[in-house]
């Protein structure tokens, strides 16, 4: 593994392959191309190089493309959403977090916090580097304050991550029956506030820079409107991002239109809580989307005017039937649009192709959700979301992200355009060389940091613990195969 000492002294020149890389603006394509990093940053970018290198990549044959950026990621193993494809409670309406995020009456806290926490976080970090991604802003590992294992596993990972503990003026609970309810203590919002500002003083720059902080509240429908306007307040005065949950579900948007009379991009805007520094994840369900019936309100408009940034996470929102509309429609209106893994795999290939496919069923034409628009999304459009010009783009003076795919198999066939051929062909197995920060992440399709079986085998652990204390844990007392059947019944 190249230490921090050695790739501050290293010359590394990447050639022979098909470069996107960045110039005059945006992506272009340079074919049998040559990158050139030193230390953490891209020295040289170009048709030749004939300066010294201290090691020489042979990329004839890949693909060489920035790190990918993921501007809303929960990372860990996914030990709830595993249990719910295909099935889960109706009446929270398709949000399908809703069936293993909120506390049980027994001891206050959902029955995922059986999981293992350090073991899972790195689980989820491991598969971000899998997947190609240098750049994550982590929104948390469950309703607990994580900060001390996702400090830890994030140093160790290599990568570059936006984190901070979150505040939420409510908690999603199940009251004996299994009813779903908030139960409200402002208070306690505001302290964990104030922890999320000292974490950013203490921690904002750790790690060589790699480690960002950031003000995060867990959900725009579980925080009062005077919390939400501190936290902006906050971000603004530290200069960091804002960060929430926002319109992912739909009785989110029609709860505020009853309380309001107004839509919740409307209350945004009125109370100052847009800006180019606000990262809203997901934004669903706004005004002009189908399912709310709600014509009345220019949110998109508002969204685009005040440079907000939008993370798009079309995976998590297909598998349980629904969809953001229409993405191209919120790039007309300048919306900074960026691209989300949210839950497992943290694949961004298949988020780029679903985000892309939806858009062209959605909209009943072949030339919406075009491959540049998410792959833009995916680099450049989460760079934008993170105010920095050095990440996203593979440019002299940029960070060394960098990731090298295999671009001659059977998979990829003849390439003519290797943007579609990447959103619409490629598969993570593909990725083989990532490097982060100059460091080389994952190598030969090995990560370096990790030994992967142990990642693997603490992963199949941390779930087990969940089955295993389900029935102690769960509301209704149940067995697991009662509330979530698998598939077919045993032999």
């Amino acid at each position: 593994m190249t230490t921090d000492k050695t790739a501050q002294r290293m010359r590394t020149r990447i050639t022979g392959g098909t470069i996107i890389a960045y110039r005059d603006g945006g992506h272009r394509i340079l074919n049998d191309g040559v990158v050139v990093f030193e230390g953490r940053d891209i020295v040289h970018v170009g048709p030749g190089y004939e300066g010294p290198a201290d090691r020489t990549i042979d990329a004839k044959g890949k693909l060489v493309i920035p790190g990918f950026v993921s501007t809303h990621a929960h990372v860990n193993a996914h030990e709830g959403s595993r249990l719910i494809f295909d099935l889960g409670r109706r009446d929270v309406m398709r949000s399908g977090f809703l069936n293993y995020t909120p506390n049980n009456p027994r001891d206050d806290r959902p029955f995922v916090a059986a999981a293992d926490t350090r073991a899972s976080i790195r689980f989820g970090f491991a598969q971000l580097i899998r997947n190609g991604i240098t750049t994550v802003l982590s929104f948390g590992a469950g309703s607990a304050d994580v900060s001390g294992v996702m400090m830890e596993a994030a140093d160790e990972s290599g990568m570059r991550v936006y984190f901070a503990p979150q505040a939420t003026s409510a908690e999603n609970r199940f009251d004996e029956d299994g009813r779903l309810h908030p139960v409200w203590d402002e208070q306690r919002g505001f302290t964990q506030l104030e922890k999320a500002v000292r974490f950013v003083q203490d921690n904002n720059g750790r790690f060589e820079g790699r480690l960002q902080g950031l003000i995060n509240v867990r959900n725009y429908v579980l925080a009062t409107v005077p919390l939400m306007k501190t936290a902006k307040k906050a971000a603004d005065d530290l200069d960091v991002l804002f960060t929430t949950h926002f319109c992912e579900q739909l009785f989110e948007f029609h709860e505020t239109v009853r309380r309001y009379g107004i839509t919740p991009v409307d209350l945004m805007e009125q109370e100052g809580l847009l800006g180019p520094n606000v990262i809203l994840a997901h934004s669903v369900y706004i005004a002009g989307h189908s399912a709310t019936t709600w014509e009345f309100s220019s949110d998109l408009e508002k969204l685009g005017r005040s440079g907000s940034v939008v993370a798009y996470c079309p995976v998590a929102y297909l598998r349980r039937g629904y969809n953001l509309e229409h993405f191209d429609s919120y790039r007309a209106h300048g919306v900074t649009m960026s691209m989300g893994t949210d839950v497992m795999p943290h694949d961004m290939l298949e988020e780029m192709r679903t985000g892309a496919l939806t858009q062209k069923l959605q909209g009943k034409s072949n030339e919406l959700g075009t491959a540049g628009a998410v792959f833009e999304a995916a680099t450049l459009g989460g760079a934008k979301a993170f105010r920095r010009e050095d990440i996203g783009r593979i440019a002299a003076g940029a960070k060394a992200d960098i990731v090298i795919m295999d671009f001659d198999n059977l998979q990829i066939g003849p390439v003519y355009d290797p943007i579609r051929s990447l959103v619409h062909l490629a598969t993570p197995d593909l990725i083989e060389t990532v490097i982060c920060d100059g460091e080389v992440l994952m190598e030969d399709g090995v990560l370096t940091r990790y030994d992967e079986r142990e990642l693997i085998e603490g992963g199949k652990r941390s779930f087990q613990q969940i089955v295993d204390q389900f029935s102690d844990r769960h509301w209704s007392g149940k067995p697991i195969r009662d509330v979530f059947p698998v598939t077919y019944p045993d032999w």
